[in-house]
């Protein structure tokens, strides 16, 4: 059983990897905000089809509630909008290395903040993560010439916003650390998180001068929408039930480590999706990266 767990948490790095080249279309056509609200909306409206034909529907306790809205807009609302305006201007490789650097922002938090002892190998990870980070960013001219590794925008917007969003996934996830460990229903948990930030969302819409406004929804067409369709299914939907099923039937740290092998995962992806063999930097950066992960989820 715990061979099938590490297979559902690899292939969740796979969706994940995949559902970044999903997106990358859509975000450039329309823009961040009305492909995050379209797919967070359409994702949301299926968890609570699925809880209610499931009947899981369970309302936690009031500080629970509370500490699940906040984490939903810090998490997902600044989490995402950030990471998808890292994808528009980097493309999804290089903004999935830097939103890979959660890791070690957590590790930081946990030792920092809750107080977790933790072993000089774990500090050694830290390193190699902002190590991996470091080389994808100074090797991003030898990337590739595809319009998924080309620049779409300003570099170093794209750099803060990608860095932004692993703040701001670790920050969801530290202010959900009490709540998750006290018992409450992981899918639930998702559903309260994305109906918040599809709130958000929605509500940045009426502000087009910041979010590009409805209107941006005339260039939608069919491609379109089934490309964030299916990126918000893949990623949100099957994606996280995989990784939350894998931590069920295998040990959490050796599922967090797999499931974090996305940089690796879509280095092969890209090369059959774009038909261009990533540059050498890109597969050293994303293995530094990953080793570095691997160490800091060692014993942890």
């Amino acid at each position: 059983m715990e061979l099938l767990g590490y297979s559902a948490a690899l292939l969740a790095a796979t969706l994940w990897s995949v559902t970044g080249l999903l997106a990358t279309g859509p975000v450039r056509s329309i823009g961040v905000i009305p492909f995050n609200a379209l797919r967070m909306l359409s994702v949301g409206l299926l968890l609570m089809v699925w809880l209610l034909l499931t009947r899981q529907w369970q309302w936690p306790e009031p500080g629970a509630m509370t500490a699940l809205i906040l984490s939903g807009f810090v998490g997902i609302y600044l989490g995402d909008t950030l990471l998808f305006f890292s994808v528009k201007i980097l493309g999804p490789r290089m903004a999935g290395l830097l939103f890979a650097t959660n890791a070690p922002i957590s590790f930081l938090f946990g030792v920092f903040i809750l107080h977790e002892s933790y072993y000089w190998l774990n500090l050694v990870g830290v390193v190699a993560v902002s190590a991996g980070v470091f080389i994808a960013i100074l090797s991003r001219a030898k990337a590739g010439t595809h319009h998924l590794e080309a620049a779409n925008g300003n570099v170093k917007l794209g750099l803060i916003t990608g860095f932004g969003s692993a703040l701001c996934q670790a920050l969801g996830t530290l202010i959900l650390f009490n709540t998750m460990r006290s018992g409450q229903d992981p899918v639930f948990a998702s559903m309260v998180r994305i109906s918040v930030a599809s709130l958000f969302l929605i509500s940045s819409l009426f502000f087009p001068a910041f979010s590009g406004g409805f209107k941006s929804y005339l260039k939608l067409n069919r491609k379109i929408y089934s490309q964030i369709l299916l990126s918000g299914v893949l990623g949100m939907g099957i994606g996280m039930s995989l990784l939350l099923w894998a931590v069920k039937v295998a040990p959490l740290g050796i599922v967090s480590i797999l499931s974090a092998t996305t940089p690796v995962m879509i280095l092969p992806i890209l090369w059959i999706w774009t038909g261009q063999r990533p540059a050498l930097p890109s597969f050293i950066a994303a293995a530094i990266l990953v080793t570095g992960t691997s160490m800091i989820f060692f014993a942890a």
